[in-house]
C-alpha cells in the first residue's frame, strides 16, 4: 500500500476502508455516517450504512452480509467486520473507492473465505500467505 491508501490487488485498485473513512472526513467534517443493524443472528450479521450531508439529506448508502462460520475473526467479530464492510461500500458509493466498489479489506476477507472451501491447494496456501500478513504492504508483497 502507498500513502494514497491504495491497494493493487490482482490488477484492481482498492482502498480500505480506514482511508476512505479518513478522507471523507477530511472533505466533509459536518457530514456524517449512520450505522444500522439489519439483522444479527446466531448465523449471520447484516448491517447498512449511510452518509448523510450536513442537513441529515442521504447521499449514499451500503449493505454488508457477514457469517460467523466464515472465518475465525466472524466467530467473534463478525459485527464489526460487516459495519466496516457496509460503512466502505457507502462510501465507495459517495465517490470515496478507486476502481472498485469492494475495500481492500473486503476483498482480503473474501479470498480468506473462499480459500477455507476445499478447493485447489494453492489458493489456501495463499490465503494462508495473506492472512499472515501484518500491514497492507506486506499484502502488495504478496500479491
Amino acid at each position: 500500500m502507498t500513502n494514497t491508501g491504495k491497494v493493487n490487488i490482482r490488477g484492481k485498485e482498492y482502498l480500505t476502508v480506514a482511508y476512505r473513512v479518513k478522507q471523507f472526513r477530511v472533505d466533509h467534517p459536518d457530514w456524517q455516517i449512520h450505522t444500522e443493524i439489519i439483522d444479527m443472528d446466531d448465523d449471520r450479521v447484516v448491517v447498512r450504512a449511510e452518509i448523510c450531508d450536513s442537513a441529515g439529506v442521504t447521499v449514499a448508502s451500503g449493505h454488508a452480509e457477514e457469517k460467523r462460520s466464515a472465518s475465525q475473526i466472524n466467530q467473534t467479530s463478525a459485527l464489526e467486520n460487516c459495519e466496516s464492510s457496509a460503512v466502505g461500500r457507502a462510501l465507495a458509493f459517495a465517490g470515496y473507492g478507486g476502481s472498485e466498489i469492494a475495500s481492500a479489506d473486503e476483498v482480503q476477507n473474501a479470498i480468506y473465505q473462499q480459500a477455507s472451501k476445499p478447493q485447489d491447494d494453492r489458493v489456501a496456501k495463499m490465503t494462508k500467505a495473506v492472512m499472515a500478513c501484518g500491514s497492507l504492504e506486506e499484502l502488495k508483497v504478496v500479491w
